[in-house]
């Protein structure tokens, strides 16, 4: 799947889907930093150059700011959107760029 074929127009599932990217789904290890500068290890379910899905087993709650860390790249700022159990999803605060994201599936996703 090549990041640069996303578009920016709609929501791509189905009703009550507000997600306006498509999913790469990558499987990876990551860190989340609070405003605190707490460190969570968290585990990458998915990524889009909007945000991400991740497996998080601590108390991160909708509102919070994070800052995700992937191997190699300087944190990302994210703000938590949802949490459905250890699940959270996260949008950036900047987008990535399409090569960025592109990088990241090619080169460090498993």
């Amino acid at each position: 799947m090549n990041a640069r074929t996303f578009g920016f127009d709609a929501p791509i599932g189905g009703e009550g889907d507000h997600r306006r990217q498509e999913r790469v789904g990558v499987r990876m290890p990551a860190r989340l930093r609070d405003r605190a500068a707490n460190k969570y290890d968290v585990h990458l379910l998915d990524l889009s150059v909007t945000g991400f899905r991740a497996e998080a087993h601590y108390s991160l709650d909708a509102g919070m700011i994070v800052w995700l860390t992937i191997p190699g790249l300087q944190g990302l700022e994210a703000t938590v959107a949802w949490r459905r159990a250890a699940v959270i999803g996260c949008k950036f605060r900047q987008p990535l760029y399409p090569a960025v994201l592109d990088h990241i599936v090619r080169t460090l996703s498993r």
